[in-house]
C-alpha cells in the first residue's frame, strides 16, 4: 500500500511516498520515512504528534492505502499570543 509522510518546519518541507505492507502503523511509517534519503536533516525529538489527513491519531493507528501521515510539531507561539503581538506591532506605528 502507498502512504505519504510529510514534515514541515518554518521554511522547509520534507515529503516522501512509501510502499508499506498492509497493517503498517503510523509509528512504523514515520520510522521508515525518517530513514529515507528525502528526510535527511530531519531531527525528531520523539514527542511529536501525528495526524492522518489532518486528524490527530495515536502512534499505533493502522494506516490505509493512500493515507497521508503528517508529523506535527509544537507551536512556537500560541495563536492568541501571535494575534496580540501582531496587533501590538501594527498599532505602534
Amino acid at each position: 500500500m502507498r502512504v505519504n509522510v510529510v514534515y514541515a518546519t518554518v521554511g522547509q518541507t520534507w515529503e516522501v511516498d512509501l510502499d508499506c505492507p498492509t497493517g503498517t502503523r503510523v509509528r512504523e511509517a514515520v520510522e521508515l520515512a525518517v530513514a529515507h534519503e528525502e528526510f535527511v536533516g530531519v531531527d525528531l525529538s520523539g514527542d511529536e504528534t501525528f495526524a492522518v489527513w489532518n486528524k490527530v491519531v495515536e502512534q499505533d493507528h493502522v494506516l490505509q492505502d493512500g493515507d497521508r501521515v503528517e508529523i506535527l510539531r509544537e507551536l512556537v507561539i500560541s495563536p492568541m499570543q501571535r494575534r496580540r503581538l501582531y496587533a501590538k506591532l501594527n498599532t505602534s506605528e
